[in-house]
């Protein structure tokens, strides 16, 4: 992992300790217990944050308790790396009472994904440091059926999971995609991640300023036209078109509206392709879905596109 203009975060090691913190909302607590058990039968320490399992309204706590999780973490020499349990809601009602400072002092690796997009971009944009759009305990370590397509998600979640937080260069793909572009390369900051988060930043302190980015894009139980219309607002704002592709990974449950139009995320992708003269690619394994990479959130990578398909390496 590199970057020219993002600070690196510190690698994982073999037996780390992972600190684990519920930013947002109520976690599950026999799934986070599994995903405990599973994190130390790889060799990890595991510290679980004690306001984790409290509950206020719909938070994991207090704003001020899930605020102090992630400061405490940050400032314990002991812990290696901070790990959310589960996403929902809540970063963005911390956000501003964030230390920022500490954050870009310590350079722990910081993994998440969903809401904790909100952290990833706050993180570029007020600590200047690379963080990862990555598992979450609970949802990815934890409660995993025994089906072989479940286990195969979890094994290739896993499988490109440490070696990211390790900081070893991952090739991922190629990955099929119907397209019409040529065969190019392209390079730039990954960043992007949970498309709601980022038009709801869109504006404020905690959006960075991307140019000539490869922008990745997911979503879950939003409509496709809902879609359109965040990445209109991101258009409008001149963001799309500052990146040097787009590149859409999973969106879970967005079917069109029953008695409507179908408008459809094929739609939504017509659109795009129609607007920009970027690449706009589909199928990047990354989402609310059990087969994920762990992606850089503002390193350096490499988008090969060919015919039919392409690869990003980080």
């Amino acid at each position: 992992m590199k970057s020219d203009r993002f600070a690196v975060p510190r690698r994982l090691q073999p037996g780390a300790t992972i600190g684990l913190f519920a930013p947002s909302g109520v976690i599950n607590i026999p799934r986070h217990e599994q995903a405990v058990t599973r994190l130390e039968s790889l060799g990890y320490r595991v510290v679980v944050a004690p306001e984790a399992s409290n509950q206020w309204r719909y938070f994991a706590g207090t704003d001020d308790e899930r605020l102090a999780s992630f400061h405490r973490f940050l400032a314990d020499p002991a812990i290696d790396a901070l790990m959310m349990i589960r996403g929902g809601y809540g970063w963005s009602r911390l956000l501003h009472r964030v230390d920022w400072n500490l954050v870009a002092a310590v350079g722990k690796p910081l993994i998440g994904f969903s809401d904790f997009t909100a952290l990833n971009l706050g993180a570029l944009a007020k600590s200047n440091l690379i963080t990862f759009a990555g598992p979450g305990a609970a949802i990815d370590f934890g409660g995993a059926d025994d089906s072989a397509e479940v286990q195969a998600d979890h094994a290739f979640m896993e499988a490109h999971c440490w070696p990211a937080l390790r900081g070893e260069p991952v090739l991922a793909g190629p990955y099929p995609c119907e397209h019409e572009y040529s065969p190019q390369t392209l390079q730039g900051p990954l960043w992007g991640s949970n498309l709601s988060l980022m038009a709801a930043l869109n504006g404020t302190p905690y959006m960075p300023s991307i140019e000539g980015g490869i922008l990745f894009i997911e979503e879950v139980t939003e409509q496709p036209y809902a879609i359109e219309r965040m990445l209109l607002q991101l258009f409008h704002a001149g963001i799309l078109q500052k990146q040097r592709a787009i590149v859409l990974a999973d969106f879970s449950d967005c079917e069109p509206e029953a008695g409507r139009f179908p408008y459809s995320l094929e739609h939504v992708t017509e659109t795009l392709r129609t607007m920009l003269t970027i690449p706009v690619l589909t199928g990047l394994p990354f989402g609310h879905v059990a087969k994920k990479l762990t992606l850089p959130f503002g390193a350096d990578a490499t988008l090969d596109i060919a015919p039919g398909q392409f690869t990003l390496s980080y």
